[in-house]
């Protein structure tokens, strides 16, 4: 049994719109739902465009296009459920995978759907989502059943006729016999004061803080702490359904947004002002005196130089640093640098409820059952398949058995390594997503194990993969080295030599029809060579405590020698087989033990190696890739584990690869999970010759172009790349260098050699005794990521500039370049 311990966490189900940017009318109808909704208020819209409108366009000088930037929504927002506001818009998004017919619940309704009468029902509920009548009901029945209804107040403002600026700012039912039981409700519960939408209403909602349908939305809501909590002023024109979608969509967003209707500016700037002024106040417990501040932000449908002129206008007499003056969208939409060590951007935290719970995994089947968690003011039963969701962030400590670490599935829910009884589960940045439906009961998952996580993620990719020979022994070292932790025992170039000396060997001769092979037997090392190679290692702090590190793993097991007088061979016989006559393993004849004649100082006992260990060749490869494994699992700072795959068999298009690990990583950061890093392996072992050649080379640069932004391991072990290795690198490294979509490299390639294979954890110390170029690189930003690394091994071995540097110098020669004289 696997333990596997996790944070378990409660929020509203996520329900996205998709839905092209001027359909007021859909926009209109999806927020007045999402008031109906518990958690509403974080359900995004996604606008799905043919073109990006007008106001959009050149943001930031960005060319994306409209496909890109809807695709881009959907990765920040990571939604649960999509409703379509018209047919096609899921496959027009991406979405697709989303229309599959599937034995589980389905994910996807169109608009209408959302809110349907059932046919023994005279009312509609919700086909996604919790209603928000539970909450009320829960409000009446523990606050206000026995009180004279002496709620908060509350307000309840009339609609628009032509603008969106109710349903945006305030919140709005929606309206109809099927429907109109909510706001009902609402006026039964809260006796709310209704009105207009007016300034007086924004200052009641806003300055006194009374509740609106919208702010209901967040009962038992909790929003986790962020860094990122200064006010922002957002002006908008409610006309617009495109500012709208801006405004409902930066309520998700990591800041606390106040919506200031653009025709309501003169009579709210007195009341603006004050709040900047409360909120220019000190940042708690920082001793160097600086100061929260207000940004006021401009919708993309305000004229530049009337934003201008308003910002200019609402500074006043402010102090300077009270305010900061925005006249951008924050691009949401696209894709962050998540290799940077810093927190990944994403919407706001949501939960209602937390607890760390403990995983039991069954060894055999990877299944593990766990109570859920439910709204404890939520109805046993409702009509929505998608009711609210549960949350596991599985712990960064736990065994190598289980592959946790896991590609996103945001645009295939079906496509999952993570498999739920009658439910799909998302996996992303909160960790894994499962939908309920009902309340308090148990829920089941199988947890892969890492090496099928990694092959089905081969698989997305159209690569069919399959252990190979070499990836058999290297799995078999693991479970005899406990896991990569174990692989320390093999950190030693002695050691190695050892090994397979011990394991004897195979020498080719000649090639072609006339090369032959000699085979080498096992051999032994005695006692007193064992104990004198463990105290060096002990003496030099290289990960070894005792030889029963290596008896009690099955690497070595002792036995005792004697001469055949038959033939004279020298035979080793195990524990087990040694008696009085023993068996010759030559000539198989039989012969006494030659208790008379034993060696001195007990020179009869001598360890051999078993088991994978025996593999001639350096365990054919593994030990090299292995090592390389250590040195990529042992860069994360954050502890998270990596899932991995020892050798893999590749096909495709036709092509037949082999790659010596495939991994999953996730980059270095604080807080929410990324989408991990795939990382394909070419080791290589000892030798005086080339030991990467252009066929190594042209097989990764085929896995290379079928998969874009995977990162390339090329490892030798002996302590440099030789000339000839060099000049065949450095073209495929630039190469691999090209910028993709966001600029960054294409495959960043990471060079090793002994240095780094058998350092002793921290690389930038090693890199720090060898001086030289290697010191240059010994600080931790070389080392931070995946791609910094790869930039420093790079610069060791080939001398290439930082990748920035030369995209920037690369940039100043083109714009320097004369243009072409026209005929």
């Amino acid at each position: 049994m696997h333990d596997l311990s996790a944070t378990l966490k409660l929020r509203p189900a996520r329900i996205a719109l998709l839905t092209r940017p001027n359909d007021a009318r859909a926009i209109r109808k999806f927020m007045r739902i999402s008031a109906c909704l518990w958690g509403g208020a974080h359900n995004p819209i996604i606008p799905v465009m043919t073109s990006l409108p007008v106001a959009w366009r050149d943001q930031h000088g960005l060319k994306n296009n409209a496909r890109e930037v809807t695709r881009g929504y959907i990765r920040y927002f990571e939604p649960d459920a999509y409703v379509e506001a018209e047919d096609g818009l899921l496959e027009a998004a991406g979405l697709e995978a989303f229309r599959r017919k599937h034995a589980i619940g389905t994910r996807v309704l169109s608009l209408n759907g959302l809110m349907a009468k059932e046919h023994n029902r005279d009312w509609a509920e919700p086909k996604f989502g919790l209603s928000i009548v539970d909450a009320m009901r829960d409000i009446y029945t523990r606050e206000l059943r026995f009180e004279m209804k002496q709620s908060q107040p509350a307000l309840l403002v009339e609609p628009q006729k032509g603008s969106l600026l109710t349903e945006a700012v305030f919140g709005c039912y929606p309206t109809g016999k099927l429907v109109d039981y909510f706001r009902a409700n609402y006026r039964s519960v809260f006796a709310p004061r209704e009105c207009a939408a007016t300034p007086e209403a924004w200052l009641s909602a806003f300055k006194r803080g009374d509740l609106t349908p919208m702010r209901f939305t967040r009962y038992k809501v909790e929003v986790e702490s962020t860094l990122r909590n200064d006010l922002t002023l957002f002006v908008f024109d409610p006309v617009s359904s495109l500012d709208c979608i801006d405004l409902w969509n930066m309520r998700s967003e990591p800041r606390w947004v106040l919506p200031v209707p653009i025709d309501w500016w003169t009579e709210l700037l007195p009341e603006l002002r004050a709040i900047l002024r409360l909120e220019h106040r000190p940042i708690k417990g920082n001793p160097h005196g600086v100061m929260h501040h207000g940004t006021i932000e401009f919708a993309r449908s305000i004229p530049e130089a009337r934003a201008n002129a308003l910002a200019q206008e609402i500074a006043g007499d402010l102090p300077q640093t009270a305010l900061v003056s925005k006249f951008w969208r924050t691009p949401i939409w696209r894709a962050q640098d998540r290799y940077d060590g810093t927190r990944e951007q994403g919407p706001l935290a949501i939960k209602s409820a937390e607890k760390r719970i403990t995983l039991p995994v069954d060894e055999t089947s990877l299944v593990a059952t766990f109570e859920t968690l439910s709204p404890e003011f939520a109805e046993e039963h409702g009509s929505s398949d998608l009711r609210w969701v549960n949350t596991i962030h599985p712990s960064r400590f736990h065994t190598d058995h289980l592959g946790t670490t896991l590609p996103f599935n945001t645009f295939d829910p079906y496509f999952t390594m993570i498999q739920g009884f009658r439910e799909p589960v998302m996996v992303g940045r909160e960790g894994w997503s499962i939908g309920q439906r009902f309340k308090d009961l148990s829920a089941r998952l199988t947890i892969p194990s890492p090496e099928s996580a990694v092959i089905s993620a081969l698989k997305r990719y159209g690569i069919d993969a399959r252990l190979s020979e070499p990836g058999h022994i290297a799995k078999q070292i693991l479970g005899h080295l406990d896991g990569l932790w174990g692989v320390r025992l093999l950190a030693d170039p002695e050691t190695l030599e050892t090994l397979n000396t011990m394991a004897g060997g195979i020498r080719r001769k000649g090639a072609g029809d006339t090369e032959t092979e000699e085979l080498f037997d096992r051999r032994s090392k005695s006692v007193r060579d064992w104990h004198a190679l463990i105290e060096r290692r002990k003496k030099q702090g290289l990960g070894v405590n005792s030889l029963s590190d290596f008896t009690s793993r099955n690497v070595i097991r002792l036995g005792v020698q004697s001469k055949c007088p038959n033939c004279a061979n020298l035979n080793w016989h195990s524990l087990t087989a040694v008696d009085y006559d023993v068996i010759c393993e030559r000539c198989q004849r039989a012969y006494p033990f030659p208790q008379a004649n034993l060696a001195k100082n007990n020179g009869n006992w001598s360890f051999r190696v078993v088991g994978p260990f025996a593999v001639p060749d350096y365990a054919r490869g593994s030990y090299g890739a292995l090592l390389a494994l250590k040195v990529i699992s042992n860069m994360h700072m954050s502890h998270d584990p990596i899932s991995y795959a020892t050798a893999l068999s590749l096909s495709f298009d036709g092509i037949e690869a082999e790659a010596d690990f495939v991994a999953l990583r996730s980059p270095e950061r604080y807080g929410p999970q990324c989408d991990p890093e795939l990382i394909i392996c070419e080791a290589k072992s000892f030798g005086t010759g080339p030991l990467i050649t252009a066929q190594d080379l042209t097989k990764l640069r085929a896995i290379a172009k079928k998969i874009e932004g995977a990162v390339i391991v090329i490892s030798v072990l002996r302590d440099h790349f030789i000339p000839e290795e060099l000049k065949l690198l450095a073209p495929f490294v630039k190469w691999c260098r090209r910028p993709d979509a966001n600029g960054e490299m294409r495959n960043p390639v990471i060079l090793l050699t002994g240095y780094e294979a058998f350092s002793r954890i921290d690389i930038g110390l090693t890199w720090k005794e060898l001086g030289g170029e290697h010191a240059k690189f010994e600080g931790f930003e070389h080392r931070g990521s995946l791609r910094a690394f790869a930039e420093a091994t790079q610069a060791i071995h080939l001398g290439l500039n930082p990748y920035h540097i030369e995209l920037h110098e690369k940039w100043v020669a083109k714009q320097q370049k004369p243009s072409a004289i026209p005929h």
